[in-house]
């Protein structure tokens, strides 16, 4: 799959995502709690009716048959083949969907598995725009579903609130005896995945998915052809790459007789691909755009480390030489592809080099550059593919043991994850199928048939565990050189002695007590930061007045409540 393509696939999951579950940090939409309202129900029922969603009445959620049946019958073993139970039971699931995806009632997917399990589910479905209002009513109606499927009802505040209600009931007891494929799916590829769906009180209470969760590293490319001109190797300290630079700005490179080269630029508001962050990786920790690194188990806010210092100041002597675009604070990725297109850009970062277009085989990878101290730090990038909350059990439901190895198929394989979320295969004629090589190929755009769509025979953000597998299937970015070469300087993010900020439950009291000192913290040691390079002021004067800034807006209660999250996860079983 060509880079081109890799980025836009990545770029259309995290809007998906963010569509369903909001933008937050752990994938966890807006508040939505819990209003108890007179006349919620009629109201639900009506708004339903007036947007042309399909709901099914849940008064019968968890059938009586459900109830009645001889779970002994039940098929566990390994994986649970066959049906689960012996005579068809029902269950009500509601989910939320996008306008132009077709009702899991008609889907190939679900209608398989009913005959596979003798499990028929009556669904309730609502329009993404309006899902939220819709669950609120719901719940505060009390007539809620047996379960909620595909991100609805997942929000991080919600399963916490619902679950210490006893709305959503723990499902500790039913993973271990009831989901073998699950158990065995997360021991031999996600052992850390427990820990991510645990709640503080120690339960889970929903299901995740997990989708495709690449290695991705912030890239910085060079001219190689501009190095060819002025005579110079690609850098690999940062003493040589500020020769190199001043060599872009003085000796013409382009060829083209103007004094108009750009030695470096990048884009300062950008959340990662192409801004500075990667450079601080020359002084210690490279810069995350959460600001946050977990040192052998220490929570660290990298706006008061010693690495934020030295890179400002590093980047400052750059800028003060005229060698990083004075754009760099203003543009977006259009203004930056606007230069790099046209041949006078030395060094940029982003996911690729498409913003070069026509001059886009004239760059090369930049490694992470040596800092004076021996330094070399990669800062692993991740579209994260962690989601909580995408299968819910409520107290409404009958035997929910059944539920629970109705849902461990979901998680059997990758293929069984693929048909679940996004096409129904392996099958030449509809979404995927393997080739001659025994690879997947996803068929998308005229090739793909209308009632294929992805969208029309699954959901989307259904329960899953397409694993490693997949990754071919997406365009692995593991086996592009530049990342395999990437990988040599992340150490210690490999080895553990470093970890990024994990996905993890944040209870409601405590998201509220740092929300403000998170945001306020950032946004002053951004814009110093954006000062410090720009030269409107001296990092080394500012140091102390502005660590003790911070710790007026709150840094030491702020790390303290990040630290007492983080610890309550490490801690999880």
């Amino acid at each position: 799959m060509k880079a081109k393509q890799l980025r836009k696939l990545l770029c259309l999951a995290l809007t998906g995502v963010m569509l369903l579950t909001g933008c937050g940090q752990n994938g966890d939409p807006a508040d939505t709690g819990s209003t108890k309202e007179s006349g919620a129900e009629d109201e639900t029922k009506d708004t339903a009716a007036e947007d042309g969603t399909e709901e099914t009445s849940t008064e019968d959620a968890g059938d009586e048959d459900a109830a009645d049946s001889d779970t002994g019958n039940a098929a566990v073993g390994e994986g649970g083949k066959g049906p689960i139970v012996d005579e068809m039971v029902t269950y009500t699931l509601a989910c939320q969907l996008s306008p132009n995806w077709g009702n899991p009632a008609e889907g190939e997917f679900w209608k398989k598995l009913e005959e596979e399990t003798n499990i028929h589910i009556e669904w309730v479905t609502y329009l993404e725009t309006e899902a939220e209002e819709k669950f609120k009513l719901l719940m505060a109606s009390g007539d809620y579903p047996d379960g909620f499927i595909g991100g609805l009802g997942g929000n991080d505040n919600d399963i916490i609130t619902y679950g210490s209600e006893g709305i959503y009931i723990p499902l500790n007891d039913l993973i271990d005896e009831y989901a073998p494929n699950f158990k065995r799916r997360v021991s031999e590829e996600y052992p850390n995945l427990m820990k991510t769906i645990t709640c503080p009180d120690g339960n889970i209470y929903g299901m995740p998915s997990v989708l495709y969760n690449p290695d991705i590293y912030n890239n910085t490319f060079i001219n190689k052809k501009w190095l060819d001109a002025v005579g110079a190797e690609v850098p690999t300290t940062t003493e040589e790459f500020f020769e190199v630079l001043k060599k872009f700005k003085e000796e013409d490179p382009n060829g083209n007789g103007e004094a108009d080269e750009i030695p470096m630029t990048f884009i300062f508001s950008d959340w990662g691909a192409s801004d500075h962050g990667p450079y601080f990786g020359s002084f210690g920790y490279p810069l995350a755009p959460d600001y946050l690194m977990i040192d052998n188990k220490e929570v660290k806010y990298l706006g008061a480390e010693e690495s934020f210092k030295k890179g400002a100041q590093w980047l400052g002597e750059l800028y003060a030489e005229g060698l990083i675009d004075r754009d760099a604070f203003t543009q977006d990725s259009s203004g930056m592809a606007a230069k790099v297109s046209t041949n006078t850009v030395g060094v940029y970062s982003s996911w690729d080099t498409t913003e070069a277009g026509d001059f886009a085989e004239d760059y090369v990878a930049l490694m992470p550059l040596k800092g004076p101290e021996g330094e070399q730090n990669a800062l692993v990038e991740g579209i994260t593919g962690f989601y909580n909350g995408r299968f819910i059990i409520t107290d409404k439901a009958k035997n929910p043991e059944i539920l629970m190895q109705w849902i461990d198929r979901f998680y059997e394989s990758m293929e069984v994850g693929l048909n679940a979320t996004y096409g129904i295969g392996p099958d030449e004629n509809k979404a995927w199928y393997y080739d001659e090589n025994n690879e997947i190929v996803f068929k998308s755009g005229d090739d793909l048939p209308e009632d294929q769509v992805r969208g029309q025979q699954q959901l989307p953000f259904a329960p899953a565990i397409l694993g490693d597998g997949v990754e071919d299937f997406l365009g692995n970015p593991a086996k592009n050189v530049i990342v395999n070469d990437m990988h040599k300087f992340a150490g210690k993010l490999d080895s553990g002695e470093w970890e990024r900020w994990p996905v993890c439950y944040v209870t409601v009291e405590e998201k509220e007590d740092i929300a403000t000192t998170e945001t306020d913290l950032m946004s002053y040691s951004k814009n110093q930061l954006a000062k410090w390079i720009a030269g409107e002021s001296d990092v080394n004067a500012d140091w102390d007045s502005y660590l003790q800034e911070l710790e007026n807006i709150g840094l030491s209660h702020y790390l303290e409540v990040k630290q007492q999250i983080y610890d309550r996860y490490d801690s999880a079983e």
